[in-house]
């Protein structure tokens, strides 16, 4: 392999697959990076779950491959001083790097250790804008489990049902559903990726309308946004039918500024050091136009009170106040419709209008 390439446009290629490398792998090949030059270079990132190719110009004079400790190139291509950037193989495992009057020798293994990983996509194909998957991936992953022993709720549920993709994340104490019309789109998927891939995709994708292809699968899905693409083995099982615990009535609501809100929580959480359950953030209605929100610990006090429109029974219920923060941060939204169904019962936070989101917190019991 020799070949020549812009040291930025290789340092970015390096940082996005450098996402999917293991760290300290039983397999010191999944430790590096593999780079391939063919008709352009490719470089490829894998921890046996999750794998990123990114595809990238060079000036390819000798074709070849090899695959170089991941951490190594990094800190190489990141403390060059120039912005070409030549590559080449010597003596099968050695890559050399040379730039302005820098040249390093970086030892590696063959390319042909490095696992096979197939970026095959199927006919049936998901097409959005980057920017709105993004979204949707920010506004519901805070929610998913950290329990290991649950491994089906350390994931994100992908659903599509008609011209509706929805994502779900639910960990037994709030659930967060995303949808988005989707017109044209016309089948029905219903699987599970790991948190861990979709918090990496996130970053990816761009803040822009270019589309990405999403290729879904029984065992594995693909994302696609051009020279980028990620494939990610899915988690085996069945998601919880977050339809079904929907409370179907509610007893009160009301009409807040989720920006409001969210600032008088993290207020009152100030006083709130520990997610002790013996310290959460009260919600109380005393009047029909007040809602206050107060904490109130070994630390010492916090009252607020805004304005509101309350329609139905009053309430006080306790809540864990990072849940609703989590939630609250991720809308865009001018107003939501909070909902209650008593004292002890989940509040749900909904769009003014329309179904886009929708937001589940079971509240703290005294």
């Amino acid at each position: 392999m020799k070949l020549t390439c812009s040291r930025n446009h290789l340092m970015d290629a390096i940082s996005t697959v450098q996402r999917a490398v293991a760290t300290r792998s039983a397999n010191p090949v999944l430790d590096g990076i593999l780079l391939k030059a063919d008709q352009e270079l490719v470089l490829t990132g894998y921890d046996n779950e999750t794998g990123i190719e990114y595809r990238m110009e060079a000036d390819i004079s000798q074709k070849g491959g090899l695959v170089v400790p991941a951490r190594v190139l990094s800190e190489v291509v990141r403390k060059l001083s120039d912005n070409h950037v030549y590559l080449a193989i010597k003596d099968d495992t050695v890559l050399v790097v040379e730039s302005g009057k820098s040249v390093f020798n970086i030892r590696g293994y063959a390319a042909d250790k490095y696992p096979e990983i197939h970026f095959v996509e199927e006919d049936a194909k998901i097409s959005l804008k980057q920017s709105t998957l993004r979204q949707m991936i920010n506004q519901t992953i805070f929610a998913v489990s950290t329990d290991q022993s649950r491994p089906i709720l350390m994931g994100l549920n992908l659903i599509c049902e008609n011209d509706t993709l929805t994502i779900v994340a639910l960990d037994g104490f709030r659930l967060a559903v995303r949808k988005e019309t989707i017109p044209g789109l016309d089948m029905n998927v219903n699987i599970i990726i790991p948190a861990k891939a979709m918090s990496e995709i996130s970053r990816i994708m761009s803040d822009t309308d270019e589309e990405v292809i999403i290729s879904p699968s029984h065992n594995y899905i693909i994302f696609n946004k051009g020279n980028v693409k990620v494939v990610t083995r899915l988690i085996r099982g069945e998601f919880l039918n977050y339809k079904s615990i929907i409370p179907r009535d509610a007893n009160t609501s009301l009409m807040i500024s989720p920006e409001v809100l969210y600032a008088a929580v993290a207020r009152a959480s100030i006083m709130i050091d520990t997610e002790d359950r013996r310290f959460p953030v009260v919600f109380q209605t005393p009047d029909a136009d007040t809602l206050t929100i107060e904490s109130k610990t070994d630390i010492g006090t916090a009252r607020e009170e805004i304005p509101i429109a309350l329609s139905g029974d009053k309430i006080e219920i306790d809540f864990n106040p990072r849940f609703f923060m989590e939630a609250l941060r991720e809308v865009s939204d001018d107003q939501v419709i909070l909902t209650f169904s008593g004292n002890l019962q989940p509040c749900s936070i909904k769009p003014e209008s329309g179904e886009h989101f929708y937001y589940m917190i079971l509240p703290l019991r005294r």
